[in-house]
């Protein structure tokens, strides 16, 4: 009987001698234990892969800082906040603490914190068509309270290029008196004033009889005019005019 090898096992080998012979003999019996231990080893081999590093460059960014200049403003905006009862003075190239070239928006804004909201406002319209006689510049502007009318145009001998306040008109009075009532010049000029009362606070006041073309009128300085119901003493102011305002 041939011997079987199997690795890691231990094989029992017997080994028998029989006789030959009639008769049935019995033989020692030699049992020997074998231990047969293969022993293989599998070498492993391990390969560790390390991945390259990549180092990249930090890059800065510098973006220059833009600077926004505001453009300057010649005329100062009048306060937009006035004390109640605060006096509208009636001169020559402004109307209380409102410059002429000074933006429409401002202007508007100062007058109504003295008088309330205006009662009419054209909005901006042809300076010739508008309905306010020839004005100058491309476009006039008409805001109202009552019988006090405030001009806006976007081109004038006062400033060009921009909308601007420009002149303003006061009375005639549409009612028994005018609304609104007691504006006058720093000297106390105003409607009702009578042409002595003109002569007498401004000697060199220019005081035009009425003609053909209209009626008697004044003329205080260059910007501040009028007219009158009369040229007489007891004739009285019934309109004031600041600025150039627009013609016939």
């Amino acid at each position: 009987m041939k011997p079987t090898r199997t690795v890691l096992t231990s094989v029992l080998i017997v080994v028998g001698l029989v006789g030959c012979g009639s008769d049935e003999q019995s033989a020692d019996t030699t049992t020997t234990a074998v231990s047969t231990t293969t022993s293989s080893t599998i070498a492993v081999t391990t390969t560790t892969t390390t991945a390259p590093t990549t180092t990249v460059a930090e890059t800065t960014t510098t973006v220059a800082a833009t600077t926004t200049v505001a453009p300057t403003t010649v005329v100062t905006a009048p306060p937009t906040t006035v004390a109640p009862g605060a006096p509208l003075k009636l001169g020559a190239a402004s109307l209380g603490a409102a410059e002429f070239g000074t933006d429409p928006e401002a202007v508007i804004t100062y007058v109504a914190s003295l008088l309330g909201p205006p009662t009419a406002d054209s909005g901006w319209t042809d300076a010739i068509t508008g309905g306010f006689g020839v004005c100058p510049g491309n476009e006039v502007r008409g805001v109202a309270w009552n019988d006090l009318v405030l001009l806006f145009s976007d081109n004038t001998d006062v400033a060009s290029g921009r909308r601007h306040f420009f002149s303003y008109t006061l009375g005639p009075a549409f009612e028994a008196d005018v609304n609104p009532f007691g504006l006058t010049t720093d000297a106390g000029i105003g409607i009702g004033s009578t042409v002595a009362n003109l002569r007498g606070t401004y000697p060199a006041a220019l005081i035009n009889p009425a003609d053909d073309v209209g009626s008697a009128s004044f003329l205080i300085f260059a910007g501040l005019s009028g007219a009158l119901s009369s040229d007489a003493d007891d004739g009285q102011i019934t309109v004031v005019r600041g600025g150039t305002g627009c013609g016939e």
